[in-house]
């Protein structure tokens, strides 16, 4: 997912009140109250980099998974970037410039 600006993401998701958040992306559709605590889990074990790979790579860094966090695992990346980039949240990344 390295198509997308994961890093103003995180700092968008660390700098904003999680009542805030919460009202912001749990609709259920796809995004849970469950999808929304596993979000949460994942920026507060993380610096922005690690979020940044987390993200890319669609995996999980070291947190304590509960059996409702296990269920959603499989599609919860692409259920968090559907529901962020409907509410104009994430952001398209920016081409990186390569050095010759």
């Amino acid at each position: 997912m390295s198509q997308y600006d994961s890093a103003s993401l995180y700092q968008f998701l660390t700098q904003t009140p999680e009542q805030g958040l919460r009202k912001m992306l749990v609709d259920n559709k796809p995004m849970t109250e469950v999808h929304f605590n596993l979000l949460m889990k994942v920026v507060r074990a993380c610096d922005e980099a690690q979020f940044c790979q987390h993200f890319e790579k669609k995996e999980f860094p070291k947190v304590k998974m509960g059996p409702g966090d296990l269920k959603i695992k499989d599609k919860f990346w692409d259920d968090c970037a559907t529901t962020l980039l409907s509410r104009g949240i994430l952001q398209p990344g920016v081409p990186q410039k390569i050095a010759a």
